[in-house]
């Protein structure tokens, strides 16, 4: 296993139980906090397949993943299940924690999302390549919140897109540099996971209209 699998394993955890949380809130059954868990955790990954022409999508050829996701998701269900009369007291905590794991997982699928399209498509054309990346890590994250009938995060969320392209940009910068990818890839996402959790911090919102 290539260190980008074993982190796309986390990323996928992570984002399960980014999918699993809101499909509890909005008072799915088991079988919707799994769909949920899974369409969020594999969805952005299945949308860069597609636009790379890359058919099956993996998907839908590696179990490993779905399995991980699935698993991942019962188990916050289950958790939710047993502590259901507690659940919305600590909603506030449980949110907190989403956004964290919610940081990660964009972290991890957009320099995954980037180093697949490389493979593709080669080191030629940066602009595809970042933005395979973002849709890479957002990507699971809208789809989920258009099933639940919510404004996508991406386009509403402290500092989203704008998090996962600038560690895009800075994981193509360093490989065109020659710079170890293992460090590059780290650099990377903790560009993009420190700066999801300090725009939660500190509020910082693109600007908007407010009516």
């Amino acid at each position: 296993m290539s260190y980008i699998e074993a982190v796309e394993l986390v990323g996928i955890a992570a984002f399960a139980i980014c999918g699993a949380m809101p499909a509890i809130d909005k008072g799915a059954d088991v079988f919707g906090v799994l769909f949920l868990a899974v369409v969020t955790a594999l969805g952005g990954g299945v949308i860069r397949d597609m636009m790379l022409g890359y058919l099956p999508p993996r998907m839908f050829t590696s179990y490993t993943y779905i399995v991980v996701a699935l698993i991942t998701s019962f188990i916050v269900f289950l958790d939710a299940y047993k502590r259901r009369e507690s659940y919305e007291h600590h909603k506030a905590k449980l949110d907190s924690i989403a956004n964290v794991f919610d940081a990660l997982g964009l972290a991890v699928f957009t320099v995954s999302g980037v180093n697949m399209s490389i493979d593709q498509c080669g080191m030629d054309k940066p602009l595809l390549l970042i933005l395979l990346g973002m849709t890479t890590g957002v990507g699971g994250g809208m789809l989920r919140d258009v099933l639940t009938n919510t404004m996508p995060a991406v386009l509403r969320k402290r500092i989203y897109a704008i998090a996962s392209m600038s560690g895009a940009l800075l994981y193509y910068v360093m490989l065109r540099l020659e710079i170890n990818e293992v460090f590059s890839a780290l650099a990377a996402m903790g560009l993009i996971f420190a700066l999801r959790i300090l725009a939660t911090v500190y509020k910082w919102n693109l600007p908007k209209v407010k009516l």
